[in-house]
């Protein structure tokens, strides 16, 4: 039996949106769409790892959360003028069984392609020769997984522009926090400008 490390945190974050319509319909309904297949897919390969490093038969009900942020609208970032606006979301995924899963590239590589099949599924093609940052029926970016640090041609762990997006950062605290450990805003100090 293994140990794991439960001090360091491997919580999963993924990003979503999308600008035009998918074989679901909107943006929106894409997004509601997407939601438990996206789920259903990280159920499968949660298991399938866990199957691999324990050797043991998948786990029937595994216990883990999913962290869902609410839908945002956003203007488009970059890309061709004139885009219609993008509906983004965050989901956050950690605790239980998904704490056994140590962050490893040959994990986080499958993980994204099981996100790039949902991705084609619903109308997108990486491959095609489309316009960087241009209109997409339905975008899933890895964000980051616990304290995976990755820079190759298949994937780039945490994201690069994780910090410089609104639309990914405001979803993304939505999705983690918990009323237990929310901070509290106090008034304006003098001294401390806002």
């Amino acid at each position: 039996m293994s140990s794991v490390n439960y001090s360091t945190p491997n919580t999963l974050a993924i990003g979503l949106g999308a600008n035009i319509s998918s074989p679901a319909g909107t943006p929106t309904s894409t997004l509601i769409s997407a939601r438990p297949i996206i789920e259903k897919n990280i159920n499968n390969w949660i298991n399938a790892f866990l199957n691999k490093k324990t050797g043991e038969s998948p786990l029937k009900n595994p216990k883990f959360n999913f962290h869902w942020s609410p839908l945002y609208k956003s203007k488009p970032l970059g890309g061709p003028k004139n885009q219609p606006i993008y509906i983004n979301a965050v989901l956050v995924v950690k605790g239980g069984a998904f704490a056994q899963l140590i962050p490893s590239i040959d994990a986080a590589t499958n993980l994204l392609q099981r996100l790039c099949k949902i991705e084609k599924d619903f109308g997108r093609n990486r491959n095609s020769n489309a316009v960087k940052w241009g209109p997409r029926s339905l975008d899933l970016d890895l964000l980051a997984w616990g304290g995976l640090q990755v820079n190759n041609s298949d994937i780039i762990l945490p994201h690069p522009h994780l910090l410089e997006r609104n639309f990914v950062l405001i979803p993304l605290a939505e999705a983690i926090k918990t009323k237990s450990d929310m901070p509290i805003k106090i008034p304006p100090q003098e001294g401390w400008k806002e």
